[in-house]
């Protein structure tokens, strides 16, 4: 018996276990029933009930039965599919260092993610995963690098053959597309993965002439219709597409290379070389695991009986309505009245006395029992599910004020916890999946349009996978989940009107609106990593200029925190000489600026290093008052313990806002 490895076998003997696998698996997805569930469940979403129109249909023996589909299945899943993917997916980016190249690449990464999730359209293949997980228990997004897309960049010297940019391609894979060991106890463990997609083999064949004639005679999707979880269609239609097999193997130590395999059949493998990824390029979200199992679980599974129920009952409620709609009349035998005294209206209908009256026959009204139990389904498919009254736009009428229905609605999220949780992880992933992939092959310079005019000064006109070299981890903010909900968006934006975060109309309907207030600080950010830099090149002992227009109260605690050190307490250390030196600059910038710039950027000016901050009036009023401050450097004996000197003011750095000369009155 071979015991080898099947991953390790030769490709065409990989590629023939492969596909015997496969075989097994969708065996097993139907003997276990799991297939039956998920095409169930896909086609109570799309309302195939009663065939797979969505018309009122009629059974029974002689079509006495009056079919109807109210499908409230359908409105549950697409509200906990928007409950989870609302929030726009806002990426932030970490460094392994804090220094400030890695900043520069931490802020080059943002722009990229942000670039990716809003111009190629991230966030509909994740939203479509999300769709899939819900009705179907699990949902994939397949990311991969396409050497030849994107722009021609250069020639090859020797053949000619044109080098393009390259870039990341995003696909969507139903789950009876990616095939995985049916023995694994979990999701998170598999070393292999294998993906099915379709292609138009015209367009293989000519793309590999070599393989054109066994290409053509290849099965077509037509044939996998059973492998699917589409309709099926009485007459089916002829399709030009093959079933496209990749098999990624990840670096383990059976398979230190790891393997990659591109085949169409045991006897056409396209491409067999060693894994190109750092990790395994399906990136999968489920609502939960059955338990012990590989395979996902949805609560929809759980409101498929309930639905059928439902559409059973509103069907007897319309059967009764419909077939004894229009009334019948009763006549007691021997009446003297005739059918035509009964058509048309205003009718004097005449009658022998003693002999009754024509009277109607009420055969409409349904038991009340059906309507509560109509009631009760409902209620319990949204207590199943979680997607409350509130949520689903109609509350009970005990639920009045706003900020309970706020809190009922935070309770929904909070119910799905379980699937955004697994959301986040999968964003999270694709978007370290995204620098991984720009990182090891983005070789040719790219333009990097990413930036906005806030972010002016960190503009790349054009970058490397080099570039991203520092980014060790990508993560994902989401939030409260009550500041997603109006009633939240609305209590964030007056708390932040109230702090002084807001401060225009403008501004706070922007959070009203969208529940962002990121370009708030975007100064203070900025701001921050400026610091960091400074400190980072007065650490290296060099100078770094002060300006009047800095927040210098800020940039001296910033700076003082480099020499809260016990190695930074040596005087003779030069890089602390620069930093006391270049604090005293923005000491002196306090004094010597104008009190009305210092105002505007809501800085405390300080008096005369003699005593305590002069009034305005006093100032002017008072001509032997100078705000020039003698020159100097400090005095490297003021760093010893017991000595507190007061140090010379330094020289007023070059290109500084000069200090007015005060002009006596009288």
């Amino acid at each position: 018996m071979n015991q080898a490895y099947f991953a390790a076998k030769e490709a065409k003997d990989t590629a023939s276990v492969l596909l015997s696998r496969a075989d097994t698996w969708f065996k097993h997805l139907y003997s276990n029933g799991y297939y039956d569930k998920i095409r169930a469940s896909w086609m109570a979403y799309h309302g195939a009930y009663y065939g797979e129109g969505h018309d009122i249909t009629f059974g029974g023996e002689q079509g006495e039965f009056s079919q109807m589909a109210v499908n409230h299945y359908r409105n549950i899943a697409d509200l906990m599919t928007t409950m989870v993917t609302n929030v726009r997916i806002n990426y932030r980016a970490r460094a392994s260092n804090s220094d400030s190249k890695s900043i520069i690449q931490t802020d080059l990464a943002n722009g990229l993610l942000d670039y990716y999730v809003r111009q190629k359209r991230v966030e509909k293949y994740v939203h479509d995963a999300v769709k899939q997980a819900v009705v179907l228990a699990t949902g994939y997004v397949k990311m991969e690098w396409n050497a030849t897309t994107g722009d021609i960049y250069d020639y090859h010297p020797e053949t000619g053959a044109p080098i393009y940019e390259g870039d990341i391609e995003f696909t969507n894979l139903e789950p009876f597309d990616v095939i995985f060991d049916p023995n694994k106890a979990n999701s998170h463990s598999h070393e292999w993965v294998l993906c099915r997609s379709f292609k138009n083999k015209f367009d293989l064949a000519a793309k590999y002439p070599e393989y054109e004639d066994k290409i053509k005679e290849l099965a077509t999707k037509t044939d996998y219709m059973d492998y699917r979880s589409m309709f099926e269609f009485p007459n089916k239609h002829e399709s030009d597409e093959v079933p496209v097999y990749e098999f990624f193997h990840k670096k383990t130590e059976s398979m230190p290379e790891g393997r990659y395999l591109l085949f169409l059949s045991t006897d056409i493998v396209l491409i067999d070389m060693p894994m190109p990824y750092r990790r395994l390029p399906v990136y999968r979200v489920s609502p939960s695991e059955i338990m012990g199992t590989a395979f996902g679980y949805t609560p929809m599974f759980d409101l498929l009986p309930l639905q059928d129920a439902l559409n059973a009952l509103y069907s007897t409620v319309l059967t009764n309505q419909h077939t004894f709609g229009v009334q019948n009349i009763y006549v007691p035998r021997g009446a003297d009245i005739q059918l035509k005294a009964l058509e048309g209206g205003l009718n004097i209908i005449e009658g022998n006395t003693g002999q009754g009256k024509p009277e109607p026959i009420n055969f409409t009204n349904t038991p009340a029992e059906v309507f509560r139990f109509i009631e009760m389904i409902e209620k319990k498919m949204e207590t199943i599910s979680g997607m409350n009254s509130v949520v689903r736009g109609d509350p009970e009428a005990s639920i009045k004020s706003g900020s309970a229905m706020a809190l009922v609605q935070s309770m929904a999220l909070q119910f799905i916890t379980g699937l955004q949780t697994q959301y986040v992880f999968m964003v999270e992933d694709i978007g370290m999946g995204i620098v991984e992939l720009l990182r090891d092959f983005a070789d040719v310079p790219r333009i990097a349009l990413i930036a906005g005019e806030s972010n002016l000064s960190y503009v790349r006109t054009e970058f490397t996978g080099d570039d991203l070299a520092s980014i060790d981890r990508v993560i994902v903010d989401i939030g409260n989940p009550i500041a997603v909900t109006t009633a939240g968006k609305m209590q964030m934006a007056s708390d932040l009107l109230q702090y002084g975060i807001v401060k225009t109309p403008e501004d706070y309907f922007t959070v009203l609106n969208t529940g962002q207030f990121t370009s708030f600080v975007e100064d203070s950010q900025r701001q921050n990593n400026f610091v960091k830099r400074e400190n980072e090149t007065m650490l290296r002992g060099g100078a770094v200029p002060v300006l009047a227009t800095d927040s210098h109260m800020y940039h001296i605690k910033k700076h003082k925190a480099i020499l809260d050190d016990p190695d930074m307490r040596d005087p003779s250390n030069p890089a602390v000489q620069q930093v006391l030196n270049h604090i005293l600059e923005h000491v002196e910038m306090l004094r010597s600026t104008d009190p009305g710039l210092l105002s505007i950027m809501q800085e405390q000016p300080l008096g005369p290093a003699a005593g305590s901050p002069p009034a305005p009036d006093q100032m002017a009023q008072d001509p032997n008052m100078s705000a020039q401050p003698q020159g100097g450097v400090v005095d490297p004996s003021m760093l010893q313990a017991g000595q507190p000197q007061m140090p010379n003011m330094p020289e007023m750095p070059e290109g500084a806002m000069p200090v007015p000369e005060v002009i006596p009155q009288g």
